[in-house]
């Protein structure tokens, strides 16, 4: 049979629990920056990625319309010159390139973008926090520093 529990043993557990919640809340203004970073630079991050997603989607599109031209073209007039049908493929083939290039060009960009923020808001949060720090330095000391009336 379970022993039962006395009120003084429950007692300094809720201490203990409060006594952490109350530390929790003294650093609350320290974490604020970086929780308020955090979750500013997860949304620039996923709005440079749409914008990113959005791009490759044209060129995607692009790519399907321009594949099927060439096809439709080669298959109608290239097969009596062999030498127009080898001019469209590589025209084909030189666009899609192009837009593969196009594709690493705008993703190094968007990922230097979403780089640079993190860092600059970083070192901004970090200032921030430094100075959240000193005034509750402050407050703690001077409060230390009080007497009793």
């Amino acid at each position: 049979m379970p022993k039962a529990t006395s009120k003084t043993t429950a007692a300094p557990d809720m201490s203990k629990s409060v006594n952490a919640m109350q530390a929790m809340s003294f650093l609350a203004p320290l974490i604020a920056p970086q929780i308020k970073q955090f979750w500013d630079t997860q949304e620039k991050v996923l709005d440079e990625t749409q914008r990113f997603t959005q791009h490759w989607f044209e060129r995607r599109h692009a790519a399907v319309r321009s594949s099927l031209d060439t096809a439709r073209s080669v298959t109608t007039g290239g097969i009596s010159n062999p030498m127009t049908a080898i001019s469209m493929l590589t025209d084909w083939q030189r666009h899609s390139a192009e837009r593969m290039a196009e594709d690493a060009r705008e993703w190094f960009e968007t990922m230097s973008r979403c780089a640079e923020y993190a860092v600059n808001t970083e070192k901004n949060t970090l200032d921030e926090t430094m100075t959240e720090a000193a005034d509750l330095a402050r407050k703690v000391t001077k409060s230390a520093k009080s007497e009793p009336v």
